[in-house]
């Protein structure tokens, strides 16, 4: 009897081990698919003979199956200038400025704390240039949970909406630091957004000025039909470098494009 009632209890243990193990591997399965989902630090590389950079393996199909782009018309000699800001340093209204006595406009990806600022976006907004969301809280959206890329994302285009209810309907996103993966493609496009990557960027997000000269010249040494040009306007390097940059690509045949043929 007492034989029996221990073989009962190895299987027990054997049945419970076994569960555990499966559900173990059941985990691990789930952990490794979820890690399985390529992460993209965007970043392509430039060339000085005016044509399309190349940019990370894999990246512009997923990009396109989620609507979306690095480059825009690459038959057109356009250019079209986009601005990360993620925070006020006190010279946007310099760039505005400038964009309004060459009659061109921009997109300006905004995040949440950037929506304190009124009367620089209504500003942005009647001058016909674009605002396209840059998540509420600039976090990296592949080491978040669906979840949360969710509410960073969409949380975002709801407050703005909030606070500028005439505004035109927002149409475009852009992952902090260019970091995505196809979860974080396919929550923006669920959210009504196309993704905006870029195809000409500088080194220009410090609080130091930039040396507006060079980057100018950097900028339109390498500069193709269709690109798009990512700024910030964190110093006071980025209005200097504007004035000179704007001339310099008239002069080798671009035009700026507008944000509605992007967005």
């Amino acid at each position: 009897m007492l034989s029996s009632v221990k073989k009962i209890a190895v299987v027990c243990v054997s049945v419970l081990l076994a569960a555990a193990l499966l559900g173990g591997a059941v985990r691990a399965a789930q952990t490794h698919a979820l890690y399985a989902n390529p992460v993209i630090s965007w970043g392509v590389n430039p060339n000085t003979q005016e044509r399309t950079p190349d940019p990370p393996d894999g990246s512009v199909t997923l990009l396109e199956k989620y609507d979306g782009f690095f480059v825009a018309d690459t038959t057109e000699k356009k250019v079209y200038l986009t601005f990360d800001l993620g925070y006020e340093a006190g010279y946007t209204a310099a760039v505005l400025d400038i964009l309004k006595q060459h009659g061109i406009s921009a997109v300006f990806f905004l995040c949440g704390n950037y929506l304190k600022e009124e009367a620089l976006i209504n500003r942005m907004l009647s001058e016909g240039h674009a605002v396209g969301n840059h998540t509420d809280k600039h976090k990296d959206l592949p080491k978040l949970s669906e979840e949360a890329v969710r509410a960073d994302i969409c949380d975002f285009t709801a407050a703005y909406k909030t606070r500028f209810p005439s505004a035109p309907k927002m149409t475009l996103f852009r992952p902090p630091q260019g970091r995505f993966d196809e979860g974080s493609l396919k929550i923006a496009q669920a959210c009504g957004l196309k993704t905006a990557l870029w195809s000409i960027a500088i080194v220009d997000w410090g609080k130091t000025p930039i040396d507006a000269q060079a980057s100018a010249k950097k900028i339109a040494s390498r500069v193709h039909p269709g690109a798009v040009i990512l700024l910030h306007i964190t110093n006071s390097g980025t209005p200097e470098m504007l004035k000179l940059l704007l001339p310099e690509l008239s002069q080798k045949g671009y035009q700026i494009g507008t944000p509605a043929e992007i967005g």
